[in-house]
């Protein structure tokens, strides 16, 4: 197992033999002086982020070797693992995330042997709720500090963990933005859906309805156990702002502000025919050609899949040779956005990427139409559906250049001073400081 001493001015990381093989690197040792910041994370996975290149990975187990995004990471990550993370400045590796039994005291003997405060800016703990009779699992990040909001954070479609990450397209959508809240004092939760991560459950046989119910129970969990008496937030990307709309608009539920990023104000099945469009517009002149000559239309193709899908009653069926989550597309086909965005009477902010081919940007207009309560929008030049910049075309093949770089800083920045905002105006009107409840 990989250890890391602290000595001779110098930070030594020593792996054993199979984590050497696994990785293709040997031991390594980092100046003190070239320490930034020395966090810990509940989860060593949680600060793994970009494409693997080169190294081991067995999903949802281990990451060891290096992981190059913007910057390199140097990871020896177990999941389900506490682990240090220390950022580094003017070394080959800008990150080094190690599991360690012991991480609290390594972390603490790093900070003091590099002249760094004592305590970490953000500490993140892992934590367990139910929803019916699955348990979920994921992390509480509180930031040091006065503590001015809480926030539960819902991520996009798919198989994807707590920080938003697909086993072959790591996003860290949901990992970026509750950083981004931590600087701004607000704490958040971020949970792996059903099936994913560390949660229980089967990704597949889960219903859109399901996800919905695992929201509500997660926010449920978060006023109960963790927020007490602060300002309350749900942030949803993509599908997770469908589900954050649907959880707000339910009586008695007590929210501050909601944030919707990417998120549609059409059914599903609109918003599907819309992307096919998209990605027609997008193909090669060439395949344009290819398709029309062949009679083919993907607008027509993808309404026949529909219907298809619609003709199913098993949560799970197979289609072209592969399953698929039948339950959840029949529900996402029909799910309608517009009668719970009319029932939200607090403040909202929807963004969403004018390079978006997932999402109408126009869609943002229904919504500030729609909403009854106070509500900003913003149309952020160059955006995707990933939340980062595409300067080009809008195509979906340029996701593989996008995830390897980091989510937005002008939209993680909207979001944190929208948040922070509104958690200041809900705090106003209380004569005693706000504080967690545990």
């Amino acid at each position: 197992m990989a250890t890391i001493r602290v000595g001779n001015n110098e930070v030594l990381l020593e792996l054993d033999r199979m984590e050497k093989v696994a990785g293709l690197i040997g031991n390594q040792t980092f100046p003190l002086s070239s320490v930034t910041s020395v966090d810990v994370l509940a989860d060593a996975f949680d600060g793994v982020r970009g494409l693997r290149s080169p190294g081991l990975a067995i999903p949802g187990m281990t990451r060891i070797g290096t992981w190059r995004g913007r910057g390199r990471t140097l990871a020896v990550a177990r999941r389900g693992t506490p682990a240090v993370q220390l950022d580094l400045s003017g070394q080959k590796y800008a990150r080094v995330v190690v599991s360690l039994s012991d991480a609290e005291d390594v972390a603490a003997r790093i900070r003091a042997a590099a002249g760094l405060p004592a305590e970490q800016l953000v500490t993140e703990e892992e934590v367990r709720f139910t929803s019916g009779t699955v348990q979920l699992v994921g992390t509480w990040a509180k930031p040091a500090g006065t503590v001015r909001g809480a926030a539960l954070i819902l991520p996009g479609s798919g198989p994807i963990d707590r920080n938003a990450d697909h086993k072959r397209m790591p996003l860290g959508i949901s990992r970026d933005l509750a950083r981004e809240l931590a600087d701004r004092g607000i704490a958040s939760l971020r949970y792996d859906k059903r099936g994913t991560g560390a949660s229980d459950g089967t990704f597949l046989a889960a219903g859109f309805r399901q996800n919905t119910d695992d929201a509500a129970a997660a926010l449920r969990w978060m006023v109960a156990q963790k927020a007490g008496d602060l300002p309350v937030f749900l942030v949803g990307h993509s599908e997770g702002g469908y589900h954050a709309a649907a959880v707000a608009a339910e009586p008695g539920t007590r929210l501050d502000g909601t944030v919707l990023l990417s998120t549609s104000a059409h059914t599903g099945f609109e918003t599907g025919r819309w992307q096919t469009a998209q990605i027609c517009d997008s193909l090669p002149a060439f395949v344009r050609l290819l398709l029309k000559v062949l009679r083919k239309d993907l607008v027509t193709i993808q309404s026949k899949s529909v219907e298809k899908i619609r003709t199913t009653t098993e949560d799970v069926v197979r289609m072209q040779g592969r399953k698929i989550n039948a339950l959840w597309q029949r529900e996402f086909i029909d799910f309608d956005p517009i009668p719970y965005l009319e029932r939200l009477q607090m403040p909202v902010l929807a963004i969403t990427g004018a390079k978006d081919v997932q999402v109408d940007p126009e869609d943002l207009n229904l919504i500030a139409a729609t909403v009854p309560g106070p509500v900003t929008t913003r149309t952020i030049e160059d955006l995707s559906h990933l939340l980062r910049r595409d300067p080009k075309a809008p195509t979906l093949s340029d996701y593989k250049r996008q995830i390897r770089e980091p989510v937005d800083a002008e939209l993680l920045s909207l979001v944190g001073n929208w948040v922070a905002e509104q958690a200041n105006a809900g705090a106003s009107g209380t004569s005693d400081t706000q504080q967690l409840a545990r």
